[in-house]
């Protein structure tokens, strides 16, 4: 196989090539920010818009002559042009529409209206506007990938990135949620930084817990940037710039894979491009899928509504429930449609494979592929994937066992029929352990309900997944070495395979890390919300007469809930104080990163060492 190296740029390509970089650079940074002043903020001047849309068009057309001077600076432009063909075939064909449109008077891509060049009036209502603005939303998308590119070449370890990457998401998504678009300006509805920082970082974590109300205290404007960060959080930013990178034509680099390689939760660096690119498709297919299902059953609830609003809560709710966030644009949530089969196994359904992992979603996909197709070299079931469907599988069903013996004649279920009990104990189960959402009223559960739901919470989904939680597979270890133990076994197997002993001491620092962190912000929120014990009240939704004292425990289930990224409260959440608050969101950030990549972050690097001390017995138990 011959090997052609790209010829290299003398020096003074080099530095032309870096100031137009630099230059295209801070021209994606005011198309970032004429945009969210566009899209955020009230323009009413009628000359202000004008410049606005003039602003796009410089913004557009500095990005067509920036890509035509990269041309003519480089001597390999040809190499270059074959690297780079879809940015440059994209670009073509938007400027070939400005000449056909303003020169040649040719009207590409309507044939509405007849476009006077003379015009500034036509200029800003043409639907040519709209194409520029695509393209400069186009053109920020690829200097973010750029950017991400950029960071993931120094010296930053996994878990560092990716503390670094959730933060800045969450902290641009509560500046977005600020914007005067994005939110109600009602009386009483006023929306502090502290309230879109936690609303943001609850989107992001794929949380779910809220201290205003998504219908009413948001915009469709703030409910879709909402949506994006559910989005964004549930696949990762470096998954979905990873994406784009190869999308665009471009390569990883090493370090860009190995990066990847962590946080998709995949051993398989061969196989990453594969992998990410059916993340992608599979995540595309399943929300689709649930959208269209969500569409019907929304059809028949709501036949008064439009058809644009009902795909609208179709595809909110489908995103929300496969990347396991818990967000809904109901006040009350599903509480109304607890009797409603459609919906319940819909969210379901998407939960438990939003649940499963990519990885172990990938793993199936490509057995079942190559058993459908007969073919010779058919790809394994891995003891991961094996180890993550079974704890899945026995958690939910003894989950929804364990609730309907509890609450079988509780407040929360005596008002349904008992096959309709049987299916919200279903739902229960399924959504206890990732999601939030909620067909019950969990703040009229009872305390051992409250505790099975806790234990669920805990434990959580599996491993690369949209999911929280120490994870199933951190429990089954758990598991299966007290087993090993108390057979007397020097080693675990499970499946004809052998666990190494660095698993164990992994699912040690997990489990030790995430009750430390659960114990310490339940202590701290017991003291901070102190004022809450002692005079506030939660009022069931459907029996406000059986209002109770908010207790200790549903602090706790409100720490789990937050640190396991599942988003079901008892009615907690919107009463907490400033420094409650500020407690639930670092908690959800921990819950996001997860405890053990925090200590790898904060840590130092793992080394080999070269000596032994001699081995001595320390009795335990």
């Amino acid at each position: 196989m011959i090997i052609t190296k790209r010829p290299r740029l003398h020096r003074n390509e080099q530095r032309q090539l870096l100031i137009l970089r630099w230059l295209m650079g801070l021209n994606a940074l005011a198309g970032v920010a004429l945009s969210i002043i566009d899209y955020g903020f009230y323009v009413e001047s009628p000359s202000a818009k004008d410049a606005i849309i003039i602003g796009f068009w410089v913004i557009g057309l500095f990005f067509i002559i920036g890509y035509a001077l990269q041309l003519v600076v480089r001597h390999d432009r040809w190499d270059y042009l074959q690297h780079n063909l879809l940015k440059y075939v994209i670009t073509g064909l938007v400027t070939l529409d400005v000449i056909a449109v303003y020169v040649l008077q040719i009207d590409v891509i309507v044939n509405v209206m007849t476009i006077q060049i003379t015009l500034l009036k036509d200029l800003i209502t043409t639907p040519q506007t709209l194409l520029f603005k695509s393209f400069i939303l186009l053109n920020v998308l690829r200097w973010i990938v750029k950017a991400s590119q950029f960071l993931a070449q120094y010296n930053t370890s996994p878990p560092k990135f990716m503390l670094f990457s959730f933060g800045g998401v969450i902290l641009t998504g509560a500046l977005l949620l600020m914007t005067p678009k994005a939110h109600t300006i009602d009386p009483g509805r006023n929306l502090t930084f502290l309230d879109a920082l936690f609303t943001s970082t609850s989107a992001v974590c794929v949380t779910g817990l809220i201290v205003k109300d998504t219908a009413n205290d948001f915009t469709r404007h703030g409910q879709v940037i909402i949506l994006g960060l559910i989005q964004i959080g549930g696949l990762g930013l470096m998954t979905m710039t990873a994406f784009f990178s190869l999308f665009m034509g471009q390569k990883m680099s090493g370090r860009e894979q190995v990066l990847l390689q962590d946080m998709l939760a995949t051993d398989r660096l061969a196989k990453l491009g594969s992998v990410l690119k059916s993340v992608f498709l599979t995540t595309i297919i399943i929300e689709i899928c649930g959208a269209v299902s969500f569409y019907f059953a929304w059809r028949d609830v709501f036949p008064e509504y439009a058809t644009k609003r009902i795909v609208y809560y179709s595809i909110f709710h489908s995103i929300s429930a496969f990347c396991n966030a818990g967000f809904s644009t109901f006040t009350f949530g599903l509480l109304d449609y607890v009797n409603n089969l459609h919906i319940s196994l819909t969210i379901c359904g998407l939960i438990i494979l939003g649940g499963l992992g990519f990885g172990v979603l990938h793993n199936l996909g490509s057995h079942a592929t190559a058993r459908l197709r007969k073919q010779y070299h058919v790809e394994k079931v891995s003891v991961h994937s094996k180890v993550v469907l079974i704890m899945i599988t026995v958690l939910i069903f003894v989950g929804m066992a364990l609730i309907l013996t509890v609450e079988w004649h509780g407040a929360a279920f005596q008002r349904l029929s008992w096959p309709h009990r049987v299916l919200a104990g279903f739902f229960q189960s399924v959504t206890c352990r990732t999601a939030g959402f909620n067909t019950v009223d969990i703040g009229v559960l009872g305390p051992p309900a409250l505790l099975i739901s806790i234990g669920l919470m805990f434990i959580g989904a599996g491993p690369g997944s949209t999911g929280g939680g120490m994870k199933v597979t951190t429990f089954a270890m758990l598991i299966v070495t007290v087993v090993a133990f108390a057979r007397g076994r020097s080693r675990v197997e499970m499946f004809r395979r052998t666990i190494p002993a660095m698993v164990f001491y992994q699912t040690i620092v997990v489990t030790t890390m995430y009750l430390a962190i659960a114990i310490g912000v339940w202590f701290c929120l017991t003291i901070s919300e102190a004022r809450m014990l002692a005079s506030e009240q939660i009022v069931p939704v459907y029996e406000p007469q059986a209002a109770r004292p908010i207790g200790s425990l549903d602090l706790l289930f409100e720490t789990v809930s937050a640190l396991g990224t599942v988003g079901l409260t008892t009615g907690v959440t919107p009463k907490l104080s400033a420094i409650g608050k500020s407690l639930i969101i670092l908690t959800m950030f921990l819950g996001r990163v997860g405890p053990f990549t925090l200590a790898l972050a904060i840590g130092q690097r793992q080394r080999v060492e070269r000596y032994r001390y001699p081995d001595e017995r320390v009795l335990i138990g």
